[in-house]
C-alpha cells in the first residue's frame, strides 16, 4: 500500500530573497514579476490597437471600408442603384460593423481590466518594499 507521502519531497526551489519574504509574509518579487510579465505579453497588442496613437482608427476604417465596398459591389450585381449616402447607412448599420465595433470595445476593457491588475502588483511590490522597511527599523529599536 502506497501512501500520499511516497516519493522524494516536492518542494519548489526558492531564492534566498523568496526564503525571506516568505517569512516576512509577502508575495516573491520574482512571482510578482512573472505575473505582471504575462499580463504585459497580452495587454501590448491590445496597447498597440487601442492606446494612444494605436492603429484603432485606421483598423476600424478599413473595416468599416470593406463592408461599404460589399454592398456597392452587391448593389452594381443586382442592378440597384445606391447613393453613396444609403451606401453609408447601410455599412454603419451592418451586422458585420457592428459585430466588429462590440469586440473591439471588449478588446478595450479587456485592456482596462488588465492594466489595473499590473497597476495593482506594482502596488504590492511597493507595499511589500514598506513592510520590510518596517520591520528592519522595528528590529533596530
Amino acid at each position: 500500500m502506497t501512501s500520499r507521502f511516497d516519493g522524494p519531497d516536492q518542494i519548489p526551489p526558492v531564492t534566498t530573497m523568496g526564503e525571506i519574504e516568505s517569512r516576512v509574509g509577502i508575495p516573491s518579487l520574482e512571482s510578482l514579476h512573472a505575473e505582471r510579465d504575462e499580463l504585459v505579453k497580452v495587454a501590448a497588442d491590445l496597447k498597440a490597437r487601442h492606446g494612444s496613437f494605436g492603429s484603432y482608427e485606421a483598423l476600424r476604417k478599413v473595416e468599416w471600408c470593406r463592408i461599404a465596398t460589399a454592398i456597392r459591389t452587391q448593389a452594381i450585381a443586382d442592378g440597384t442603384k445606391m447613393t453613396e449616402a444609403a451606401i453609408e447607412q447601410a455599412a454603419h448599420a451592418s451586422g458585420q460593423y457592428i459585430d466588429w465595433l462590440t469586440n473591439a470595445t471588449l478588446e478595450k476593457a479587456k485592456w482596462a481590466t488588465i492594466e489595473n491588475r499590473i497597476n495593482d502588483i506594482a502596488d504590492l511590490i511597493q507595499r511589500g518594499n514598506v513592510i520590510c522597511r518596517y520591520l528592519t527599523a522595528e528590529v533596530n529599536l
